[in-house]
């Protein structure tokens, strides 16, 4: 019996993981004070919606922590500006259309910001992926 139970708390984890609107690759497009941010992201999330990923800005490459509420998406990830140590919190909507947009706070500078993401495009269905059936 326990290894039932824990077969199908794992099957509905994985299942939760690849339905969810925010697992998968993000291009993400903001502005911080008169300039432009410009991040590739890939999140992961599990069944206590805690968002785990990474994203990569200026050639160099962020670990990524978060958590979904409802439609709210907040995650923190590293960075640096001439040398500091940054750390940039996102809390973003989710949109019906898939796409997020939110705030961006830039610390220890306290420099804010807007940005705006979309799935990348790998990400997405392609007409072509429909069975044979459904094209006709």
């Amino acid at each position: 019996m326990k290894r039932f139970a824990a077969l199908v708390l794992s099957l509905t984890a994985t299942a939760f993981a690849a339905t969810t609107p925010v697992a998968g690759s993000w291009k993400i497009y903001g502005d911080v004070n008169g300039y432009p941010v410009n991040e590739s992201c890939t999140f992961s999330i599990d069944k206590d919606n805690k968002i785990t990923g990474t994203c990569s800005l200026s050639n160099k490459s962020y670990d990524v922590t978060g958590t979904l509420e409802d439609t709210k998406l907040t995650f923190k990830h590293g960075g640096e500006y001439e040398g500091q140590a940054l750390i940039l919190t996102w809390v973003g909507t989710l949109a019906e259309d898939g796409s997020l947009a939110g705030t961006i706070d830039v610390q220890p500078l306290g420099y804010p910001g807007t940005f705006t993401a979309k799935k990348a495009e790998e990400d997405k269905p392609k007409a072509d992926d429909k069975p044979a059936a459904a094209q006709q």
